[in-house]
């Protein structure tokens, strides 16, 4: 089988990241011949490049649109593809039109990472509804609910879970680079995240769930709480930290390619999201054994059950999401049964062996 993977991002975003994850995984299987296709200037074909992978690009000017199109149909001409798999909505607009022009025993399928609310308009429900779409794939059972008023038939949708390599993850060690650079005591516990500084991730909330922290907070034990990543909020955010009076309280490190490597220091990791797919960063945490306080955005809920595998909370429920917080820190026997549960939760259902595994038999199963 010869499959080409398409995307019209520029940057690496998480699901292009995971894209390229299932590629390398998929490699070793003989029967499937791999290909992905991109925009020249793209951060992915400077990796494709760097690790010599079988990859195209096109160029993506004023004819993008035009551009993309030609080249998946010379691509699935010239290497006499089966499966061409999206991986964006830009990309799918391209792939529907360039199906009109090739064999009808290619089949196109689509990957869906978010479960932002699709527009009920006549456009999107005949792209997303379109009979040259086989199957989308969902990153979990939320993403797969937003198709509910759109696909009437519930067999083309199919839910494959992200996953990570636990094995390299868990092995990080805690090497206390947060409290040495912003010098924080020993003793001082730190409630993190790692997000970007954009409105989906309501991080205004994250401020509102420390500040009610710091005033219940009855032990002598200090806690910081510490935002990791980059985003166009940045300046609110900090002026809203002053407001709250909280500038010595909330640190923000900004973009850190070692970020995964700091997530041993957090002894809570706190998500505030009102939009996800199902985040890898809660994948993360469960590996590095810290304990993971949510909104139910997204997928979350499916993974997180509350005081088995951390706790999981309404929108904006800063109050709760406190309570919580607060519950983990002072209630050491409830936070080793939560590292436990959510340990043995993504080594069993989330490693990369077990998406590996389904994605390599769903591709088998679009030959019935």
């Amino acid at each position: 089988m010869n499959i080409l993977n398409v995307t019209s991002i520029t940057e690496l975003r998480g699901g292009d990241a995971q894209m390229y994850t299932v590629y390398n995984l998929l490699k070793e299987k003989k029967d499937l011949n791999q290909f992905i296709l991109c925009p020249d200037d793209s951060v992915l074909a400077s990796i494709c490049k760097k690790d010599e992978a079988a990859y195209f690009t096109y160029k993506k000017n004023k004819l993008k649109l035009i551009n993309l199109i030609a080249a998946i149909i010379k691509i699935c001409r010239k290497e006499s593809i089966d499966v061409i798999h999206i991986h964006d909505s830009s990309a799918l607009n391209a792939g529907l039109i360039a199906m009109q022009f090739l064999s009808k025993k290619t089949s196109l399928i689509l990957s869906r990472k978010r479960n932002n609310k699709i527009k009920d308009k006549f456009l999107n429900r005949y792209k997303y509804s379109h009979p040259d779409i086989k199957k989308i794939i969902c990153v979990s059972k939320a993403v797969e609910g937003i198709f509910e008023t759109i696909i009437k038939d519930k067999e083309r949708l199919s839910t494959i879970y992200d996953a990570i390599d636990v094995k390299k993850i868990s092995s990080n060690e805690n090497k206390s680079s947060l409290h040495q650079e912003f010098d924080f005591s020993a003793d001082t516990k730190i409630v993190g995240t790692i997000a970007g500084l954009t409105p989906q991730k309501d991080l205004f909330t994250f401020i509102d769930t420390a500040q009610k922290i710091v005033a219940k907070n009855t032990t002598p034990i200090p806690i910081k709480f510490v935002i990791i990543g980059e985003g166009p909020l940045l300046n609110e955010l900090i002026s809203y930290t002053k407001s709250t009076d909280l500038e010595n309280i909330i640190f923000f490190t900004g973009f850190r390619n070692d970020a995964v490597n700091l997530l041993p220091e957090f002894d809570v990791f706190l998500i505030t999201s009102i939009t996800e797919g199902l985040p890898l960063s809660v994948y993360e945490a469960f590996a590095c054994r810290i304990p993971v306080v949510a909104t139910k955005a997204g997928g979350i809920a499916e993974v997180i059950v509350n005081e088995k595998t951390g706790f999981v909370t309404e929108f904006k429920d800063s109050e709760t999401l406190s309570n919580h917080v607060l519950e983990i820190l002072n209630n050491a026997d409830l936070r080793e049964k939560i590292k436990t549960n959510a340990f043995d939760l993504v080594s069993n259902s989330h490693d990369l062996k077990v998406m590996q595994t389904n994605y390599y038999n769903f591709y088998q199963n679009l030959k019935n």
